[in-house]
C-alpha cells in the first residue's frame, strides 16, 4: 500500500509545490503558522504533527516541504497531500491539507438474499477477504452473481456501491442483492449409467424434481459417487454435470457418468515387496491411471531396486484392455545385485587417506549404488577444495567380479586422485574502502594470507563484508572480489572491490495500523531509531522482537526512500491480532494407579481411566501495553477412593463411582520489562486438588515471579510463593505418617526460588543435539510466614548427541539430583526435620524410572509396608536413550536404560544404590507433540510389601519425551 500510494502521489504533490517554490527562491519568506487539514478540520494527532517539517519562525524551506510530504505519504492514510501558501502575519501560512483514503474494512449484504446470509458472506470473504479492494468490486459483483446463478437464481440483481465514513476514515462495501425466484429442478437426465444403477446414483447425489437446484450440493455427490467408482478399481471414472434452465423457469440437470474400465494391477517378473507395491505405484491412491503417473511409477521402482544394489534394474508397464476390463502389468526385471567389494585410493599425498575415506561412506559388502558413489566422490572434491586443492581432479572406476556368488556380483571402485598444486592465499587487497579501516576489514574476513584458498571461503567473506556495510546504512554497497592466480597456481591474489555508495541515515520511524497498542510499546522492541544508521540486521531484529509479543497478525518494516535523498523513513505497518483468546477441549487419561484395599489398607494398583476437560480465556495488550490475563480451568473425573477407617472400609454407599475430586484453576497476569528493566513479572493464582498414589492433596498458592534472558541461550528467574496445602485420603497408617503431617494438617508455605535454565536444543520438542540444564533452589522459613522451613535444591541436565549413521540415530542422555533439608523445629521435646508431603521427591513412572509403576521407586525407608510411597529428601535419577529414526523419520524405535532411588534424608543419597529398569519404546510424532509407549522392566525385583513382589513391567502410554 504504501509503495503504491507513494509510486502515484509523491511526485504529483511535489509538482503541486513549484509554485511556491519559484516565489520563496526569489525571496526568502518567514513561516508565520504552519496548518494542517483534512476535511475542511483541523488535524491534531500527534502523529501527523510529528513528522512536519517547516515550522513556524523559520525561513521556508521547498527541501523540507517535500520531506514533510513524503513523511505524511508514508502513512499509508492520505490519497494525497497538497501544500497552498497564503499570507499571514507578516510572512506566509503553510497549510498542508490531507485527503484521506477511505480503505474498505466491512462488508454489508442488503436486500432480498434468497439464502443464507451467512453462506454469501463465506463465499465473498473466501474469495476476496474480510476487507474487498476497491479496485476488485467489479469482479466482486460478477463473482456473486455466478454463485446466485449456480444455486438457481438465474434472474439475481447484483449492485454494488461503497460507504464512506469519518473519524475514523473508512468505508462499507455494500452488496445489494435482489434474489429474484429460485429454479426448480424439472427433470434429471442420467447419461452412462443403465436404468437399474440410475435410482442408486440419484439417491447418493440428493437430486430430486421438484427441489431446489444446487449446483455445488450435486456436485458434491458426483464427487462422492466418483470417490465411491475408484474405490471399486473404475480409476478412470469421472462425474459432470450440466444445466439448461427452461423458460418456465424450471432447471434440467444433465449427470453424465463415465465410469471407464475397472482396473486391475499386476506385477510379473522378479518381486517386489508387497509393502513397497502401492508406495511405488500410487495408482489406488491417486485414483488415476494416467501415463505420467504410470512413467513415474516405472522409474519409482527402478531407483527403489537400485538403491538397493540392482544396478540394471528395468521396469515396465502395459495396458491390457479387454473389454471393460484394464489390466495393467508392471513387469520387473532386477538383473544381478552388485556388492561393494573393497574401495581403493590412490593418489593422495597431502590431504590424509582416512579424511578421504570418511568423505566418500563407503562400505564394503554393501549393495552398491552409483548414486551413492557419485555423491562420495563430489564430497571429496568439495574436501579438496576447502584444503587449497582448487584443481583437484577425482574420478572413480567400477570392475566387476567375473565370479559369481549365486545371483551377486561384487564390483570393486577405484578413487583416482589427482590433487594438482595447492593454492594458499597471496596478497588480499580492499579497494574503495573509505568508512571502515582496512584493519577492520582485515579482522572481518576469515581469508587470511598463507592459509589455503577456497572460493566457498572467499564468497562467504564477501557476504560478511556485505552484512557489515548494510549494517552501518550502505543499502547499495556492491562488494566484487577478483582473484588472480600465479606462480603456476600457487598463490591466489584476492581483491574485494567495494563500490560503497552513500550512507542511509534513519530520518522518522513511523508507526502505523496500531489501534489498541500502544506506539511507545511497538517503539520499545525496535532496535531502529532515528538519526542512526539504517541497519540491515536491526531491520530484522525489530520484525523478530515484535512477533515475539504475540500482539500482531502481520508485521511489515519498509523503509522509504526520499526521493534524490539518502534518509529513509522507516514504515512499520502492523495488524494486530485479536485480544481475546479462548480454547477448550476434552480428553480421557488412562492407567494404573494405588488403592488401598478393603483388607487393612493394603496398596494395590489398579487400572483407571479418568475424562477430562480443559476451558481457557485470555486477554493481551491491556491498556495498549503487552500486558496479558489469562484463565485456566482443568477438570478430571475420578473414582472416588476406598478409604478404611480403623481397619474397617468405608460404608457401601461411599465408595465407587465417579466424583469431581481432581481439578486446576490457574489464573496469571504478566506485566513485560516491569520498571523498565528488560525482566517481566508474571503473578499467578493456583487452586489445585489432585491425586497422588500415597495421599491427595489440595493446594492454594499465590506466585510472583520475575524473568529475563542472559543471551540467546539461558534464562535466569526468581519468585515468591505463598502456598497451603492440606493433605486427605493418606494411605499410611499413623505411626508411619511424618510427623510434620500429623502435627500440621493445614501446611502454610511461605518462601524464595531462584532457576537458572540453559537450552542449546535444536528444538524443543524433537531435539537431534544440544543440551538442557536446569538449576533450581527453594528456601521456605518461619520468618517469612512459613510454617515449616527447608530448603531444597533440584538440578538436571540432559544432552542429545547425534550419532554418525545414514539412518537418525540420537543419544539422549539425562541425570536428575535433588536434595532437601527441613529445618529443626521441637515439637513435644522432639526434633522434628520433615518436609511436607507435597514437597518430598517421588520417583517412578514414565518419566523417571520406566520400570517402576507411578511413584513406586523406592526402598524399605520410603516405601510403607502396606506399599505406599512415602517420598524422600533426595532423589537420583539417570537416563539413556537410543532414538532410531524410522517410517520416513515420522516416528521413532528408542531402547533406553534407567536407574535411579528416592533416599530418605539427603546425606542418604548414595550412587551405588541404585535401582534400574531397562526397555524399549515407540515414538510417532503426531501434529500436537511426540506420542510415546514405553515398556519398562524392572531388573531387580524386591518384596518391599511382605509375600507381594514388585511388578515386573510396566507398560507407559503418554504425551512427549520421558526428558
Amino acid at each position: 500500500m504504501v509503495t503504491r500510494v507513494l509510486r502515484f502521489c509523491v511526485w504529483t504533490a511535489v509538482l503541486l509545490t513549484i509554485t511556491v517554490a519559484r516565489a520563496l527562491a526569489q525571496t526568502p519568506q518567514m513561516v508565520s503558522e504552519v496548518v494542517v487539514e483534512q476535511e475542511g478540520a483541523r488535524v491534531v494527532d500527534p502523529l501527523v504533527a510529528g513528522l512536519i517539517e517547516t515550522k513556524a519562525g523559520a525561513a521556508v524551506d521547498v527541501r523540507q516541504v517535500r520531506e514533510t510530504i513524503t513523511h505524511l505519504m508514508s502513512l499509508g492514510r492520505f490519497e494525497d497531500v497538497r501544500v497552498f501558501q497564503e499570507p499571514a502575519g507578516g510572512g506566509v501560512r503553510l497549510r498542508y491539507e490531507l485527503v484521506p483514503l477511505h480503505p474498505i474494512d466491512r462488508l454489508e449484504l442488503a436486500g432480498s438474499l434468497g439464502l443464507s446470509e451467512g453462506d454469501v458472506r463465506r463465499a465473498v470473504v473466501d474469495r476476496f477477504g474480510t476487507a474487498p479492494q476497491a479496485g476488485r468490486v467489479e469482479e466482486l459483483q460478477r463473482f456473486v452473481q455466478a454463485f446466485y446463478r449456480s444455486r438457481g437464481y438465474t434472474t439475481a440483481a447484483v449492485t454494488t456501491s461503497i460507504e464512506e465514513s469519518h473519524n475514523p476514515d473508512r468505508a462499507s462495501l455494500v452488496v445489494e442483492i435482489q434474489s429474484g425466484p429460485r429454479a426448480r429442478v424439472g427433470a434429471v437426465d442420467v447419461e452412462g449409467l443403465m436404468p437399474s444403477e440410475q435410482a442408486s446414483l440419484l439417491a447418493d447425489v440428493s437430486v430430486r424434481v421438484g427441489g431446489a437446484y444446487d449446483a455445488d450440493a450435486i456436485q458434491r455427490g458426483l464427487d462422492r459417487y466418483e470417490a465411491d467408482l475408484h474405490g471399486r478399481g473404475y480409476y478412470e471414472a469421472r462425474a459432470t454435470q450440466s444445466v439448461r434452465f427452461e423458460a418456465d423457469g424450471t432447471a434440467r440437470v444433465v449427470l453424465v457418468i463415465d465410469r471407464g474400465p475397472v482396473v486391475s494391477i499386476a506385477f510379473e517378473g522378479d518381486p517386489l515387496p508387497e509393502g513397497e507395491r502401492e508406495r511405488l505405484v500410487p495408482i489406488r491412491t491417486e485414483g488415476s491411471v494416467d501415463e505420467d503417473l504410470l512413467e513415474d511409477s516405472t522409474v519409482a521402482i527402478e531407483e527403489y531396486l537400485r538403491g538397493r544394489g540392482y544396478r540394471d534394474a528395468l521396469a515396465a508397464y502395459t495396458r491390457n484392455l479387454n473389454g471393460d476390463q484394464l489390466r495393467l502389468v508392471f513387469t520387473v526385471t532386477q538383473g544381478r545385485r552388485y556388492l561393494l567389494e573393497g574401495v581403493s585410493v590412490q593418489g593422495t599425498r597431502i590431504v590424509p587417506l582416512a579424511d578421504v575415506q570418511a568423505a566418500l561412506a563407503l562400505q564394503p559388502r554393501s549393495p552398491f549404488v552409483q548414486e551413492s558413489l557419485d555423491t562420495g566422490l563430489a564430497r571429496v572434491r568439495g574436501l579438496y577444495r576447502s584444503r587449497g586443492f582448487a584443481r583437484a581432479d577425482v574420478r572413480a572406476t567400477t570392475t566387476v567380479s567375473t565370479t559369481d556368488t549365486g545371483d551377486d556380483r561384487a564390483i570393486s571402485v577405484s578413487v583416482d586422485i589427482a590433487e594438482g598444486s595447492r593454492t594458499l592465499v597471496g596478497p588480499i587487497v580492499f579497494e574503495g574502502a573509505t568508512v571502515i579501516s582496512d584493519t577492520q576489514l582485515r579482522q572481518m574476513v576469515a581469508t587470511v594470507p598463507g592459509s589455503p584458498f577456497t572460493e566457498v571461503q572467499v564468497a562467504s567473506d564477501r557476504d560478511r563484508l556485505d552484512l557489515e556495510y548494510r549494517n552501518r546504512g550502505y543499502d547499495s554497497v556492491v562488494i566484487i572480489p577478483r582473484v588472480m592466480l600465479r606462480d603456476g597456481d600457487a598463490l591466489a591474489d584476492v581483491t574485494f572491490v567495494i563500490t560503497e555508495g552513500p550512507q542511509a541515515i534513519v530520518d522518522h520511524v513511523i508507526v502505523i495500523g496500531n489501534r489498541r497498542t500502544r506506539t511507545s510499546t511497538i517503539e520499545g522492541e525496535l532496535t531502529i531509531r532515528a538519526g542512526q544508521p539504517l541497519s540491515a540486521s536491526a531491520l530484522v531484529e525489530s520484525q523478530q522482537r515484535l512477533a515475539a509479543l504475540g500482539l500482531f497478525r502481520r508485521i511489515q518494516i519498509t523503509p522509504v526512500t526520499h526521493p534524490g535523498e539518502s534518509r529513509r523513513d522507516v514504515v512499520v505497518q502492523v495488524e494486530e491480532a485479536p485480544p481475546t483468546t479462548l480454547g477448550y477441549g476434552g480428553g480421557v487419561e488412562g492407567g494404573l494407579r494405588l488403592r488401598p484395599t478393603g483388607d487393612g489398607g493394603q496398596a494395590e494398583e489398579r487400572f483407571e481411566v479418568a475424562p477430562r476437560g480443559f476451558f481457557e480465556i485470555g486477554r493481551r495488550n491491556l491498556w495498549g501495553k503487552n500486558r496479558a490475563v489469562n484463565l485456566f480451568g482443568r477438570l478430571s473425573l475420578r473414582s472416588r477412593d476406598v478409604v478404611p477407617v480403623d481397619g474397617e472400609p468405608l460404608p457401601t454407599a461411599d465408595q465407587g463411582g465417579y466424583g469431581f475430586n481432581e481439578y486446576r484453576l490457574y489464573a496469571t497476569y504478566r506485566e513485560p520489562r516491569i520498571l523498565g528493566t528488560p525482566a517481566d513479572l508474571l503473578i499467578t493464582g493456583i487452586i489445585n486438588q489432585a491425586v497422588r498414589s500415597s495421599f491427595n492433596f489440595i493446594t492454594r498458592e499465590t506466585r510472583a515471579e520475575a524473568g529475563t534472558r542472559l543471551g540467546n541461550r539461558m534464562t535466569v528467574a526468581g519468585r515468591y510463593a505463598f502456598e497451603q496445602t492440606r493433605l486427605f485420603d493418606e494411605h499410611i497408617s499413623e505411626n508411619e505418617k511424618p510427623l510434620i503431617d500429623r502435627l500440621f494438617p493445614q501446611v502454610r508455605l511461605s518462601g524464595f526460588a531462584a532457576s537458572l535454565i540453559r537450552d542449546t536444543r535444536d528444538d524443543g520438542l524433537y531435539p537431534n543435539r544440544g543440551a538442557f540444564t536446569l538449576i533450581d533452589s527453594e528456601l521456605a522459613a518461619r520468618g517469612l510466614g512459613s510454617e515449616v522451613g527447608y530448603f531444597k535444591t533440584f538440578v538436571q541436565t540432559s544432552a542429545f548427541l547425534p550419532l554418525p549413521a545414514k539412518r537418525r540415530m540420537i543419544l539422549a542422555l539425562s541425570a536428575r539430583l535433588g536434595a532437601a533439608r527441613g529445618f529443626e523445629r521441637m515439637v513435644d521435646a522432639q526434633v522434628v526435620r520433615d518436609l511436607p508431603a507435597s514437597k518430598r521427591f517421588f520417583a517412578g513412572g514414565d518419566t523417571t524410572v520406566r520400570g517402576f509403576s507411578l511413584d513406586r521407586l523406592g526402598d524399605e525407608k520410603t516405601i510403607s509396608p502396606s506399599g505406599f510411597p512415602t517420598g524422600g529428601n533426595g532423589e537420583i535419577i539417570l537416563n539413556g536413550e537410543l532414538r532410531v529414526g524410522a517410517l520416513r523419520q515420522r516416528a521413532e524405535v528408542v531402547g533406553f536404560l534407567d536407574a535411579g532411588n528416592v533416599f530418605q534424608r539427603a546425606s542418604d543419597l548414595d550412587i551405588t544404590n541404585l535401582r534400574g529398569a531397562a526397555g524399549f519404546g515407540f515414538r510417532y510424532r503426531s501434529p500436537v507433540g511426540p506420542i510415546r509407549v514405553d515398556l519398562g522392566f524392572n531388573l531387580r525385583r524386591r518384596e518391599l510389601v511382605a509375600g507381594e513382589l514388585e511388578r515386573a513391567y510396566v507398560l507407559h502410554i503418554s504425551l512427549g519425551q520421558a526428558f
